[in-house]
């Protein structure tokens, strides 16, 4: 579980706010990342890394090990760190993130990681934030920032709430995230994201 869900007049304002049951969430979440991706000096030199961080253990906080899962099952050929078979967690945060690195710099790629974690507020609520994640902040640990952006998803409105959330809203939330980075992904593989094809096929398996 992440820090407070920010809300859009508080602070820097996310780029995207969206309640995970409007249609056009996963079309608006997938153009939020690729405007901020197509903005590094260099784009077509970065892999995007989906870095899916949450326990299994309690249904609110499972937002991004359920978000892995959907993409295994719709066919990412991308790369991702977590899913509900192998999540991403407080004892393991570190390794998985050198392990997300690696994954990029295999495929001959620097790693543009987006993180994806869980958030206490705002229930059903999907922002898009610029720079790293915070994990474990609203339950007052202290681990490594996460990401060059991140994706989270209000799950409750309590911290203690997290265990006791409905699992329909999580899995529903976790759906669309999946079907966004899809398709951020598809622009990005097939070239359209940088306005040329297949610019971003070399290299990748």
């Amino acid at each position: 579980m992440s820090r407070d869900l920010p809300r859009p007049a508080a602070g820097v304002p996310p780029l995207l706010d969206v309640h995970f049951e409007d249609p056009t969430a996963p079309e608006r979440l997938a153009a939020a990342i690729a405007r901020q991706f197509r903005a590094l000096p260099h784009p077509e030199r970065h892999l995007p890394v989906f870095f899916l961080v949450g326990a299994t253990s309690s249904t609110g906080d499972s937002l991004g090990p359920f978000t892995g899962w959907f993409l295994r099952r719709k066919g990412f050929r991308g790369e991702h760190v977590g899913d509900l078979a192998d999540p991403v967690h407080a004892t393991n945060l570190r390794e998985r993130l050198a392990e997300a690195r690696a994954r990029a710099l295999r495929r001959e790629r620097l790693p543009y990681i987006i993180a994806v974690d869980a958030a206490v507020g705002r229930p059903g609520r999907i922002t898009v934030n610029r720079g790293p994640l915070r994990p474990g902040a609203a339950m007052g640990k202290a681990l490594p920032q996460v990401g060059h952006l991140h994706i989270m998803g209000g799950t409750a409105n309590f911290p203690f709430m997290i265990w006791f959330t409905d699992l329909d809203q999580t899995v529903g939330m976790a759906e669309v995230i999946a079907d966004g980075l899809l398709a951020f992904w598809a622009a990005y593989e097939s070239g359209e994201l940088f306005g040329r094809p297949s610019v971003a096929r070399t290299g990748l398996a």
